[in-house]
């Protein structure tokens, strides 16, 4: 698929009223629970597959996925356009073995709705890092005395699995879930973790990297399409 392409479905997502979900990869069906990995992918780098590994090693996940979310409640849009962060996804999804999706909602609650209206599987689990997790919880992204209730009806039908990143391991986990309004939803909240180094990884320094005519740490289908495309000042 092409970038033109692809930035057409875009363009179609964010006119469509209400939220939604497209699929862009193989669409192979998606078995069991699919757990997916929603972020701004500004690029994928090596701890995005490191994450959806982890993930999918969890016994009862039949499928994972890679989610760009073309709004997102803590980030602007910059670097590369969003039709080049698909493209990079799709560059890696066969020989990682992911689904690749776009939503335009924003947030978790969203998503849920979005995917569960949008894309055909049994069960959606969410993944997301130490930030993620945090602002999950934090009431300036709900209307005023809603995020106890939006909250209730997303952990009734979705998991998510937390992942640890650069300082904040199981242990900090641990402790965010001991805290008073998480509390009641913890048993619904998965601890995952991978190795150190990755999870030290962030796309910004990635970005920072390629600007520099430095290496960074991605794959090599993710580092090609890059080049070809000439993205963030890439040498």
């Amino acid at each position: 698929m092409s970038p033109e392409e692809i930035r057409s479905q875009l363009d179609q997502l964010e006119r469509a009223a209400g939220y939604h979900a497209l699929r862009f990869d193989g669409h192979q069906p998606l078995g069991g629970r699919v757990a997916v990995l929603s972020s701004a992918f500004n690029p994928p780098t090596l701890a995005h597959f490191a994450i959806l590994e982890a993930a999918r090693a969890i016994g009862d996940i039949g499928s994972v996925a890679a989610m760009l979310t073309t709004r997102n409640v803590a980030k602007d849009v910059h670097g590369a356009p969003l039709e080049h962060r698909v493209g990079m996804l799709l560059a890696e999804a066969p020989r990682a073995g992911f689904a690749v999706l776009t939503t335009n909602a924003a947030r978790f609650v969203d998503q849920a709705a979005a995917l569960t209206a949008s894309v055909a599987a049994t069960a959606f689990d969410f993944v997301a890092g130490y930030d993620t997790l945090i602002r999950l919880f934090d009431t300036r992204y709900y209307a005023e005395g809603a995020m106890r209730a939006e909250l209730e009806g997303f952990f009734a039908a979705h998991r998510l699995i937390a992942v640890n990143r650069a300082g904040f391991g199981p242990p900090e986990i641990a402790a965010f879930l001991g805290q008073p309004g998480v509390r009641p939803f913890a048993h619904r909240i998965v601890v995952s973790e991978i190795e150190g180094s990755l999870a030290a990884l962030s796309s910004t320094a990635s970005r920072e990297a390629l600007a520099a005519g430095a290496g960074a740490p991605l794959s090599e289908p993710v580092r090609g399409y890059i080049r070809r495309h000439r993205l963030y000042g890439d040498r």
